[in-house]
């Protein structure tokens, strides 16, 4: 099984729109992955290939991921193999969530997420696609549009920063362990994300 990363987000400085590049990042200097690779002529994406797992880093507006991914399927259909019992984790920022907490799921019908909302449009779900939401709230109270718009696009702060690097970077690695463990055979995300938490709580007992 190959293990694919495809981290969405915005170019430039990391925000927390950019949270999934930042992560796939962490990932790379963990394992000594490749520099990533711009892919011309469009260099709408950017790739590191190491054995059995993939790194693949979206080059475009989180809007128009789908660029991103078309360009990566196709240029890479014959080094790597999206489906054929692979594993894609789309690693984006999830506002819904709490900053320290991981989510596995599958695209949902009415997505509110803008980057999943257009890399929907061209993923097939039998292809082992699955989303790693990483956590970036507590999203602002009563928040306007104007308002999310302006806090997905500012940066972490120092200690958001660190509980990335180390708690959250350390609770990735436990879902991909169990990912890679199990293959594509997560039919019910909410059961895996459950057994998750408990592995989870209890890996942090064993901490204290």
């Amino acid at each position: 099984m190959t293990l694919i990363f495809f981290s969405i987000g915005n170019p430039g400085p990391i925000t927390r729109h950019s949270c999934g590049h930042y992560i796939l990042k962490l990932l790379m200097r963990e394992n000594s992955a490749k520099q990533l690779t711009k892919q011309s002529p469009s260099a709408t994406y950017s790739i590191s290939i190491d054995s059995d797992v993939v790194y693949v880093h979206s080059n475009t507006f989180m809007n128009e991921s789908s660029k991103a991914w078309l360009s990566f399927t196709k240029s890479e259909k014959k080094t790597v193999f999206v489906g054929d019992g692979n594993v894609v984790l789309v690693l984006y920022d999830d506002f819904e969530s709490e900053l320290g907490s991981v989510k596995l799921s599958r695209f949902k019908k009415n997505e509110s997420h803008n980057g999943l909302k257009d890399l929907k449009k061209v993923v097939d779900d039998g292809d082992g696609v699955f989303l790693l939401g990483i956590g970036i709230g507590p999203k602002p109270v009563a928040a306007t549009r104007d308002t999310m718009a302006r806090w997905v696009l500012s940066p972490f702060n120092a200690n958001e920063k660190a509980r990335l690097d180390n708690e959250v970077l350390d609770l990735v690695n436990l879902y991909i362990g169990e990912i890679e463990s199990v293959g594509g055979e997560k039919s019910d995300v909410n059961k895996f994300n459950a057994r998750m938490k408990k592995m989870w709580k209890s890996q942090q007992q064993q901490q204290e």
